[in-house]
C-alpha cells in the first residue's frame, strides 16, 4: 500500500493553496497550527438469504408441465448448487416425489353444471305483445273505439276530440278495429299493442347466460372436470443489504472534488479479516453485521470458491483543506485511514472546509 502524507506534506499543500491566493503563511513551522486526522468508512454487505418452504396446490386441468418440475423427497435437504453471486435472485419451483395426481371435480358433470339462470330450459318466457309507446295503450289509441272495436256514434259517447283539425286528423292513420280513417294511432293503429320486438311475438326469449345450450361452464374446474393436485416445495434465494457509512462532512468533501483515494477491502470468506488499520470505533460498528443471519446460506460463507456475502471497508484519508489540482493535497496518495484537516489560528485568510 502506498504511503499516505504526512503532517507537514499536508500543511505544505495548504501553504501552497494560500499562496496562490496572494496570502503568506508559515503552517508548516512548529506550533502555528494543528492539524486532525478523520477516517471515513462505506461498509456494505450483501447477503444470499435462503427459505425452504411446502405447501398443497391444486389447479384447473390436467398435470400438464407440472409433470416435468423436477421433484425431491425433502426439501430441506433438496440440493441446489451453491450461489455464485449474492446479489443474484434465484427460485427452484418443485413437486415432492408420489404426490402429483389428478382427482375429478365433484361440483360438476364433465366440466359443465345446469343454468341456473333459465333452470335448465335455455330460454326466458316473454310477453308476446307490449303496450304501444305512442298512446300508452290506453283510449288515445282510436278516437272513435278507444282501441274496443266499437264506434262512438254505436255506443252514444262524445268525440274524444271534438275539436281536432283536418291538419291533426292527417297525422291519424285508419283504426285496424273500427275502420273508420283519420282517427286510429299511426302506431299501434287502434289496437293499443305492438309485437314485442325482443320475442318477435314467439312468447320467449333465448338465455343470455348459457346461450341457449341449457348448461354452463363450471369455473373453478375451468370445463375441465378434473383438478391437478401435489405439493409444491420452493426454494427461493434473496439478497439482503446492509450498510455501515461514515463519509464525513459533505462540504469537505464537496470541496476536494472527492479526489482522495479510497482502499478497498473485499470480504468474501468466513476467515477473511478486517484491516489491521481499521479504526476501533469503525470495527465495533462492522463486527455485528459480519455475524451469520437466518436462513443466510452457509455452505458458501465457509467456501473460499463461492461468496456468501460482499462487503467492503474503504477507509481513506485526504486533507480537509486542500489547494486546487494537481497540488500534492487535493490527490494524497492512500494511507492508513484518516481524514486530515488543517487549521491556523494566526492566517489572515479564511479557511476553506472541503
Amino acid at each position: 500500500m502506498a504511503r499516505g502524507p504526512s503532517d507537514e506534506e499536508i500543511l505544505e499543500a495548504v501553504e501552497a493553496y494560500a499562496a496562490r491566493r496572494g496570502i503568506t503563511t508559515r503552517l508548516s513551522s512548529p506550533g502555528t497550527a494543528d492539524l486532525s486526522r478523520q477516517s471515513l468508512l462505506d461498509f456494505r454487505v450483501v447477503r444470499c438469504i435462503e427459505t425452504r418452504d411446502e405447501h398443497p396446490m391444486r389447479e384447473p386441468g390436467s398435470r400438464g408441465e407440472i409433470a416435468d418440475r423436477p421433484t425431491y423427497t425433502d426439501i430441506r435437504t433438496y440440493p441446489v448448487d451453491p450461489p455464485t453471486d449474492p446479489e443474484r435472485a434465484q427460485r427452484w419451483v418443485l413437486v415432492r416425489r408420489g404426490s402429483l395426481d389428478e382427482v375429478l371435480c365433484a361440483d360438476c358433470h364433465g366440466g359443465t353444471n345446469k343454468c341456473a339462470a333459465c333452470g335448465g330450459r335455455g330460454r326466458h318466457d316473454c310477453p308476446r305483445f307490449v303496450d304501444c309507446a305512442e298512446c300508452q295503450g290506453g283510449p288515445d289509441a282510436c278516437w272513435e273505439c278507444e282501441g274496443t272495436g266499437r264506434s262512438r256514434t254505436r255506443r252514444a259517447t262524445a268525440s274524444r276530440h271534438p275539436y281536432a283539425t283536418a291538419q291533426d286528423r292527417a297525422a291519424r292513420a285508419t283504426c285496424a278495429r273500427c275502420r273508420i280513417p283519420d282517427v286510429a294511432c299511426p302506431e299501434c293503429r287502434g289496437r293499443r299493442q305492438l309485437d314485442c320486438p325482443a320475442c318477435k311475438k314467439t312468447g320467449y326469449v333465448q338465455c343470455e347466460v348459457c346461450e341457449g345450450t341449457k348448461r354452463v361452464t363450471h369455473q373453478e374446474c375451468q370445463g375441465t372436470g378434473r383438478f391437478t393436485v401435489w405439493t409444491e416445495g420452493i426454494v427461493d434465494r434473496t439478497p439482503h443489504h446492509d450498510k455501515e457509512r461514515q463519509l464525513g462532512r459533505l462540504d469537505l468533501r464537496r470541496s476536494t472534488g472527492n479526489l482522495g483515494e479510497w482502499r478497498k477491502v473485499v470480504l468474501t470468506k468466513a476467515t477473511d479479516k478486517l484491516p489491521d488499520d481499521l479504526d476501533d470505533a469503525h470495527r465495533v460498528l462492522i463486527t455485528p453485521h459480519l455475524a451469520v443471519h437466518k436462513g443466510e446460506w452457509r455452505a458458501a460463507r465457509h467456501s473460499a470458491t463461492f461468496p456468501w456475502s460482499a462487503s467492503r471497508c474503504t477507509p481513506t484519508r485526504t486533507a480537509t483543506t486542500t489547494p486546487s489540482p494537481p497540488t500534492p493535497a487535493s490527490r494524497s496518495p492512500p494511507g492508513p485511514p484518516g481524514n486530515a484537516s488543517a487549521t491556523s489560528p494566526r492566517s489572515p485568510w479564511p479557511r476553506r472546509s472541503s
